[in-house]
């Protein structure tokens, strides 16, 4: 949730002509990281929640595209998000490697 709230915080950095390009997808990626996590927490076994702990590590992936985007085009500093991305993907790595079933 912490890196949802700092993606928003960067969005509104970003100028109002990304508002329906690097803005939205930025908060979308972020999101869907955390809603991924929540959907696969109620997942039937560890196959379906090792699913979307995957899809959460590719919108992780995502997220971190476009912080770096934002990052070059508008010269915005994001290395403390970044470091929780990394953060992030790490326990997601590491969740994903601890459960049993095999995907």
């Amino acid at each position: 949730m912490d890196l949802v709230e700092d993606v928003y915080r960067i969005a509104k950095l970003l100028p109002k002509d990304e508002k329906f390009a690097l803005i939205d997808q930025l908060k979308r990626s972020a999101t869907s990281v955390v809603l991924n996590i929540a959907e696969g927490t109620g997942a039937l076994g560890d196959k379906e929640f090792k699913s979307f702990l995957r899809n959460a590590l590719k919108s992780l992936y995502e997220t971190v595209a476009g912080l770096k985007t934002a990052e070059r085009l508008f010269r915005l500093n994001i290395t403390e998000t970044v470091e929780k991305c990394n953060i992030v993907g790490k326990e997601l790595n590491a969740l994903i490697k601890s459960l049993k079933t095999k995907v």
